[in-house]
C-alpha cells in the first residue's frame, strides 16, 4: 500500500474536521424516514422506513422458507429461494400493507451423516429441525419487537412444514395475544395437490406421473420466475436413475405453465390468509399429511448418528454420474448451479467454499437495512475469483443484533449459540459434500466471535478428517485497519470522521456495490437525527472510497487465509502465523 505525505490544505481540512468530527448538540431526537421506493422487502428498506411503515398500519411481515437443495440436473440448488422472493411479493401486495423478510435458504434437508435424499447430491445444505424452529422463533421475537403484530410463514419446501408450524405455536404461546404466528400450508399442501389435478387437466399428464421433486411443476415455475437458472439441454436425454428427478414429461414444462402454476399457489394463499384474518381458520391449522411421495422438497429429518462402518465417503464421489458434461454458467454460487454442475467443479478442483455472513440492522436514515448483505455477498465473490478453486455459499443474513426482543424496526437478531449452530450446520453439509476448506467472512461485528468458535471446536473434532475451517476474522477487522489507514492517508480523513458504524466506510462500500439502497436525499452530516444509528460523516462518501474498501476487506482476507493455510517458520523459538 502507498501512503503520500498530506497536504498543507489536507492538514488543516484534518484539523478542522476533527474539531467537529460529532453530531451537534442542537439535531433532533428523531426525524421522518421519507418516501420510500416501491418495494415490499425488508432489505431494500431503511430502518427509518420501515418504522413510518409500520406506524402507517404495516403490521404484517411474511418470513419465507426456502433451502438449498439439489432440483436434479436441470434446475440450480436455489429454485425454492428464486420462487418463494416471487411468490412472496406477489401475496404481501395483494395483503396491502405487509412486507417480506429476507427468505430463509438454510431449512431441513436431511442428514449430513447418513446423507441420504437431497444430502446425497453436492451443493445441498441442511439445518436440524430444532436449530430451524429456533431462527424462525428468534425472527419472529425479533419482528414482534420492531413493531409488526402478524408474522405470517410461507414455506417452498415439504422438510420446511413441522418446523414452521412448530415455531408459531411457540411464538403465540410466548405472545398470549400481543401479536400473532400464522402457518400458511395451503401455500404447499393444498397447493400441490391443486397443481397436479391442474396438470393432469391441462398437460394430459397423469396425477401419478406428475412426480414429486424437481418436476414439471417446480420447472415451469422457475421457467416464469428465472429462466436463467433452468438448463433446457438437460430437460431431456439426461434422464439416469437417482438423478433428483421424480415425475415425467419435463419437455412440457414451460413459462406459460409456470404463471398458472404460481397463481393456484398465491390464490390458495390468499384465500386460507383472509380465513385465518376473519377468525373462520386457526393461525395455527391441524398439520395435513404431506402430498404422496413427502411432496416436492421434503428431506427432512433428524440427524443420525454415522455407521459402524466408518465416515462415509463425500458426495462428490458417490452422487450418480451425468450421461454427458455439465457446462456451468459463469457463476460461483451454488445457489445458481445445479447438484451435477456443483459435482464436476469440485472434482475438477474448487473443493474450497465461503460461507458468507451479513445481517439485518439499522443503518441510519440514508441506508438499507440489508447493508451488510449485499456487500458480504459481493466481497465474496471477489475473493473466490481471486483464489480461483473456490464456490460460495448463500449469504446468511440472520445474525446477532442483540436482544431478539429489542431490536429496531426490521432488524432481525439470530444470537449465539443460534448464530453458531446455523454455520455449524453449514459447514457440516459442504463437509459430507467433499470440500476440503472452508472459509467463513462476516461483514459486522458481532459475527466474528461465532466464526472463531465454531472453526475451533470443528477443527478439532476434524483434525484428521482432511478438511480445515478458517475464520478469516480479518475481513473484517484487518480490511477496516488497512481502510482506514488509507483513508487518513488520502483524504485526512481521522477515526471520528470515518466512525465505526453507517458512515463514510460503510456508505462507500453500499455506493459501490449496490447504490439503490443509499438514499442520497437521506444522507446527513453525522448522520443527523440522534437515533439515526450513524457514527461518523457519511456526507463524505463515495463509490470510489467504496470500492477501495471492499478491496482492503477481500485482500484482508486472502493474506489472512494463506497464512494460516501456511505458517511462516517459527524464529526465535516464537510461533509464527496469528
Amino acid at each position: 500500500m502507498t501512503v503520500r505525505l498530506l497536504s498543507s490544505a489536507a492538514v488543516v481540512l484534518t484539523l478542522g474536521l476533527t474539531a467537529h468530527a460529532q453530531r451537534p448538540a442542537s439535531a433532533p431526537a428523531t426525524g421522518p424516514g421519507g418516501t420510500p421506493p416501491d418495494t415490499v422487502f425488508l432489505e431494500e428498506l431503511t430502518w427509518a422506513e420501515t418504522r413510518d411503515l409500520v406506524k402507517a398500519g404495516w403490521t404484517n411481515i411474511i418470513v419465507g422458507t426456502a433451502g438449498t437443495e439439489q432440483k436434479g440436473p436441470h434446475m440450480v440448488d436455489g429454485e425454492h429461494k428464486f420462487v418463494m422472493t416471487h411468490t412472496a411479493e406477489r401475496v404481501a401486495r395483494q395483503m396491502g400493507k405487509t412486507l417480506v423478510a429476507p427468505v430463509i435458504t438454510y431449512v431441513p434437508e436431511g442428514s449430513w451423516e447418513t446423507r441420504g435424499g437431497h444430502m446425497g447430491k453436492p451443493g445441498t445444505i441442511t439445518l436440524p429441525e430444532e436449530r430451524f424452529v429456533e431462527l424462525l422463533v428468534s425472527t419472529g421475537r425479533s419482528l414482534k419487537a420492531g413493531g409488526f403484530t402478524n408474522i405470517w410463514f410461507l414455506g417452498e419446501s415439504g422438510g420446511n412444514r413441522t418446523g414452521m408450524r412448530s415455531a408459531a405455536e411457540k411464538l403465540n404461546a410466548l405472545w398470549a395475544g400481543s401479536a400473532k404466528a400464522y402457518w400458511v400450508d395451503d401455500y404447499y399442501t393444498r397447493a400441490h395437490r391443486d397443481q397436479e389435478v391442474w396438470a393432469a387437466k391441462f398437460l394430459g399428464v397423469p396425477e401419478n406421473q406428475v412426480g414429486n421433486h424437481a418436476n414439471i411443476l417446480d420447472t415451469s415455475e422457475l421457467l416464469f420466475v428465472a429462466p436463467q437458472h433452468i438448463r433446457a439441454d438437460r430437460l431431456t436425454g439426461n434422464d439416469y436413475e437417482n438423478n433428483g428427478v421424480s415425475g415425467v414429461n419435463q419437455s412440457k414444462s414451460s413459462p406459460q405453465v409456470g404463471r398458472e402454476l404460481l397463481q393456484i399457489k398465491i390464490d390458495l394463499s390468499m384465500a386460507q390468509i383472509k380465513r385465518m384474518q376473519s377468525g373462520a381458520e386457526p393461525p395455527v391449522p391441524a398439520l395435513p399429511p404431506p402430498p404422496a411421495g413427502g411432496g416436492r422438497g421434503g428431506g427432512g429429518g433428524a440427524q443420525r448418528a454415522a455407521t459402524a462402518a466408518g465416515p462415509a465417503r463425500p458426495t462428490m464421489e458417490t452422487a450418480p454420474a451425468g450421461k454427458t458434461p455439465t457446462r456451468p454458467p459463469d457463476t460461483l454460487f451454488i445457489d445458481e448451479l445445479t447438484w451435477e454442475e456443483t459435482r464436476d467443479l469440485m472434482k475438477a478442483g474448487k473443493t474450497t467454499v465461503i460461507v458468507p455472513t451479513g445481517g439485518t440492522e439499522k443503518n441510519g436514515y440514508h441506508m438499507v437495512l440489508g447493508k451488510h448483505n449485499y456487500i458480504v455477498t459481493f466481497g465474496a465473490n471477489q475473493m473466490a475469483r481471486k483464489l480461483g478453486n473456490t464456490l460460495i455459499a448463500p449469504t446468511l443474513q440472520y445474525v446477532p443484533e442483540g436482544d431478539p426482543d429489542r431490536q429496531v424496526p426490521g432488524a432481525i437478531s439470530a444470537p449465539s449459540p443460534l448464530y453458531d449452530g446455523i454455520l455449524d450446520a453449514a459447514a457440516r453439509s459442504l463437509q459430507a459434500h467433499g470440500f476440503k476448506e472452508i472459509l467463513f467472512i462476516g461483514d459486522s461485528g458481532g459475527n466474528q466471535a461465532g466464526m472463531v468458535a465454531v472453526a475451533k471446536t470443528l477443527n478439532e473434532e476434524w483434525k484428521d478428517a482432511g478438511t480445515k475451517v478458517y475464520a478469516l476474522t480479518d475481513y473484517y477487522e484487518g480490511g477496516r485497519e488497512h481502510y482506514r489507514a488509507w483513508l487518513e492517508a488520502e483524504y485526512g480523513y481521522d477515526d471520528a470522521v470515518v466512525g465505526a458504524h453507517a458512515g463514510i466506510s460503510d456508505t462507500s462500500q453500499m455506493l459501490f456495490v449496490h447504490p439503490s439502497g443509499i438514499r442520497m436525499e437521506r444522507i446527513q452530516a453525522w448522520g443527523g437525527p440522534a437515533d439515526s444509528g450513524v457514527s461518523g460523516d457519511p456526507m463524505r462518501a463515495t463509490a470510489a472510497i467504496g470500492r477501495m474498501g471492499v478491496a482492503y476487506k477481500v485482500n484482508a482476507a486472502l493474506s489472512q487465509f494463506r497464512t494460516l493455510k501456511n505458517p511462516p517458520p517459527q524464529r526465535g523459538g516464537r510461533p509464527g502465523g496469528r
